[in-house]
């Protein structure tokens, strides 16, 4: 009889932090949360880490650690290539060296918005797909390309950056530098600040701007249909790059899609791809659970307890 194997797998992001104690048949044994607070640094960021782990340590004998972390990874050291201010300071951290040296257990390291990715091929949406592209629509807009059976990367760990696409020549101010990109226009953030660049009465969040759209203020359901029409431009451009056999839909903004999703759909629906072939849209199904399920699947194939 063999045992199952168990994975600590862990998703770091901008906010909060999970860790969840994984055996390979998909239950989660326990999970952990904490807030990311980028002002502390990353050593106390680190710190936080190995509280979890150790917790996660005292139920069960792990196999493998696997981390999903915001920024460009290079996925062959396990260090981060390039993290922006959302974790100041986190650039060049080697998050696999020294979670090895610490733990003295094999340790995988991948982008968070990739890992979601294979949380929803594993458990989720993208289940069964060897061509999917899966977007993370929240505070930012990430991720993860799947194309013949392989997640690219890139020579310098930046493929499937859809967030920084140009989407607008010359338009909003991005904080990559860039002008125009798609996360100044598909984002949460981006709702909220090109409302208020519209409006006499300022919003300070998301919630807001869709407690608005919930009540029909013209304003911002004119802001909203900017939106559909933007992410229906990415998701065409997405078609003709990559062509999926579905493109995932998920992040904080799927939530919302009682508020857009069928416009989205009848615009995708209507494009002249569907004179080719009919372009499949389909929400994520993990939600927040997808970084620790997509870290737990990375794990469990860098042990090879599955294919």
């Amino acid at each position: 009889m063999r045992f199952l194997k168990h994975v600590i797998a862990i998703d770091i992001g901008g906010t909060k932090t999970i860790g969840s104690l994984f055996s390979e048949d998909k239950t989660i044994l326990k999970e952990i949360r904490f807030p990311t607070n980028p002002k502390l640094g990353p050593e106390k960021l680190l710190e936080s880490l190995y509280s979890v782990i150790d917790e996660l340590l005292k139920i069960e004998k792990a196999d493998c650690i696997s981390v999903g972390s915001a920024g460009r990874i290079d996925i062959k050291t396990g260090e981060v290539f390039y993290a922006s201010d959302n974790i100041p300071g986190w650039t060049g951290v080697k998050i696999k060296e020294l979670l090895e040296e610490r733990y003295h257990l094999p340790t995988v390291v991948e982008n968070d918005c990739k890992v979601a990715g294979y949380g929803e091929e594993w458990n989720g949406s993208a289940q069964g797909l060897e061509n999917y592209v899966c977007i993370a629509l929240g505070t930012g807009v990430g991720a993860a390309i799947k194309t013949e059976g392989k997640m690219i990367h890139g020579a310098h760990w930046s493929a499937g950056e859809l967030g920084h696409i140009i989407l607008h020549p010359g338009g909003r101010q991005c904080n990559c530098g860039l002008q125009g990109c798609v996360e100044q226009y598909c984002s949460g953030t981006a709702l909220v600040k090109i409302y208020n660049d519209l409006a006499e009465n300022r919003i300070e969040t998301g919630y807001q701007f869709f407690e608005l759209v919930q009540k029909k203020e013209q304003l911002a359901l004119q802001v909203l249909d900017g939106f559909v029409n933007d992410l229906y431009d990415l998701c065409m451009t997405i078609c003709n790059s990559y062509d999926p056999e579905a493109i995932i839909i998920g992040g904080g903004l799927v939530d919302t899609r009682e508020y857009w999703w069928d416009k989205l759909l009848a615009k995708v629906e209507a494009s002249p791809l569907a004179a080719l072939y009919q372009p499949r849209i389909i929400p994520a199904s993990l939600k927040n659970k997808a970084g620790i399920y997509g870290a737990a699947y990375l794990g469990f194939m860098t042990i090879g307890a599955i294919e």
